[in-house]
């Protein structure tokens, strides 16, 4: 609509103007103090060249010499580069082609990379553990940075050891103690990978299922998954074994057999068996997505020794934190 009103304006300017030709001495002298109301666009025309022709129609209220107030119009054609348009929508499209192309096959590559990445709780675990057991198979080496032991909460002591252990100096001096008792750096290579790198003395490093995980995590950034795995906790017990329960699938904890057949005979008369648990711990390993070879790992195990006989509970743990060679 507002098209055609623009050429019905147009024309009928230019047959005033024609009318008004005719007749010189009804010219009129502008003013200047006149005053433009509005401008109206009028019809354009495509050319198939580089140019189009653009006619607007100019509408003026002015004042003569007389003091009279007149609509003077005029109609205005005039030939104007045509680069906007064409030129605009080839650039656009050569743009968007371009950038879509490089776009997508970002978008295709992280979509792939996404695909491959664990998800669920069950596929992290299974993850997991192809990764940490391929160390014992296939690492060139594995570079211990350190071993450290601690006390992971208070102890709770039996009356009859209490004042013996507070003169010595109580869960600080334990602390101290079991720290010093670290390990620093060492580097496996062959068979002592598979000696010292959790779990020790096995073949494989992780027997974990998703019934043995309270929380699996993995993320990633720049190719590297980082997958967080935290067991449950396991109950009281005189005979578990490495393998067996949750932590003694994936930690190199301290089994009961051990520290009962190094107890004398004497002693344990005073002590009685030993009982383990081992609280929930924590493994946080960073693999190449590309290769599925893990790079770092930390193991952070608790476990705690139970003198029932005496009322006693130490609550140990040990962080193992390595990086790993291919």
């Amino acid at each position: 609509m507002k098209k055609l009103l623009a050429m019905l304006m147009a024309a009928a300017m230019l047959v005033s103007f024609a009318a008004c030709g005719g007749n010189k001495e009804e010219e009129t002298t502008v003013a200047p103090e006149a005053t433009t109301v509005e401008n109206v666009a009028g019809e354009v025309e495509e050319t198939e060249g580089e140019t189009e022709i653009v006619t607007e129609v100019v509408t003026e209220i002015v004042t003569n010499a007389d003091g009279e107030t007149e609509i003077v119009s005029e109609v205005v054609t005039k030939e104007v580069e045509k680069a906007t348009k064409d030129n605009a929508k080839k650039t656009t499209k050569a743009d968007v082609k371009k950038t879509t192309k490089a776009d997508a096959k970002k978008t295709t590559e992280a979509a792939k990379e996404e695909s491959k990445k664990p998800s669920s709780k069950a596929e992290i675990v299974e993850y997991f553990n192809t990764a940490v057991n391929g160390v014992k198979t296939g690492a060139k080496a594995v570079n211990q940075k350190s071993i450290v032991n601690y006390l992971a909460a208070p102890t709770t002591i039996g009356d009859g050891l209490k004042s013996i252990y507070n003169m010595l100096g109580g869960d600080d001096w334990l602390d101290k103690t079991l720290q010093s008792n670290s390990t620093g750096a060492a580097t496996y290579t062959g068979s002592d990978i598979k000696k010292n790198f959790p779990v020790e003395t096995e073949s494989w490093a992780s027997k974990l299922t998703a019934d043995d995980v309270a929380d699996a995590k993995c993320t990633e950034s720049n190719g590297v998954y980082t997958i967080t795995i935290k067991t449950k906790a396991d109950a009281k017990t005189t005979s578990v074994q490495h393998g067996q329960g949750h932590n003694p699938k994936v930690f190199s904890v301290v089994l009961p057999a051990t520290i009962n057949d190094n107890i004398p005979g004497i002693a344990k008369g005073i002590t009685g068996d030993v009982a383990m648990n081992y609280p929930s711990g924590t493994v946080v390993v960073k693999v190449d997505a590309a290769t599925g070879h893990v790079l770092e790992a930390e193991y952070d195990a608790h476990w705690t020794i139970n003198f029932d006989k005496m009322n006693t509970a130490l609550p140990f743990a040990t962080k193992f934190t390595y990086t790993i060679s291919w």
